[in-house]
């Protein structure tokens, strides 16, 4: 008997181990799933597997932009209280310098009281391929002919169906909640004091 319940502590305590060690998985299979999965990173506030969308060593230092970067979106996230994001589209809106830029239109999932409120919002990011593997390309490795023309595409794709029904989504968010987005804004300012 004694036995027995050794192994099962040691079988629950091996499990417990592996599933706290997990993290997010980083998928890095396409574009658009090396963003979704920066977009999980952020959400579930794990550091290292941002810094693998990066392309980064998840173990060291990275660079003060690049950790600045990460330190807003992980406060950004924070700030909106939500249990999980649930994502709705992703796509590519094409290739600029061997890299492409992707969009992905998620909804934060905020529990408040009774219900839960979705929170549309949507995400822009540069993706690079290296070694059949795509990487998010960070901010400070965007120069500026990759700046204008992500300026450009976003113009266009202003113009389409998926962001103008992404555009009413969030329109209709804010009628019904008028004040989320100060209240987003005064907890965000509280974390990054």
């Amino acid at each position: 008997m004694k036995n027995k319940k050794g192994i099962i502590i040691g079988i629950v305590m091996m499990f417990i181990l592996l599933m706290g060690g997990c993290g997010t998985k980083v998928s890095y299979k396409s574009p658009e799933a090396v963003v979704k999965s920066l977009i999980s990173a952020y959400q579930n506030q794990d550091q290292k597997a941002v810094k693998k969308c990066f392309g980064l060593d998840p173990d060291k230092k990275c660079a003060k932009e690049i950790k600045k970067e990460i330190d807003y979106n992980m406060n950004y996230f924070k700030a909106h209280e939500a249990e999980k994001v649930e994502f709705k589209k992703a796509k590519s809106l094409g290739k600029f310098e061997k890299k492409e830029l992707v969009y992905v239109w998620y909804d934060y999932k905020v529990k408040k009281q009774k219900e839960t409120l979705e929170v549309p919002a949507m995400s822009f990011y540069y993706v690079k391929q290296k070694d059949k593997k795509y990487y998010a390309v960070p901010a400070k490795d965007v120069n500026e002919k990759m700046s204008e023309n992500s300026r450009k595409k976003y113009s266009e794709f202003m113009k389409g169906d998926v962001y103008q029904e992404y555009d009413k989504a969030y329109q209709t968010f804010i009628r019904k909640n008028p004040k989320y987005e100060n209240s987003l804004q005064n907890k965000f300012q509280e974390i990054t004091k």
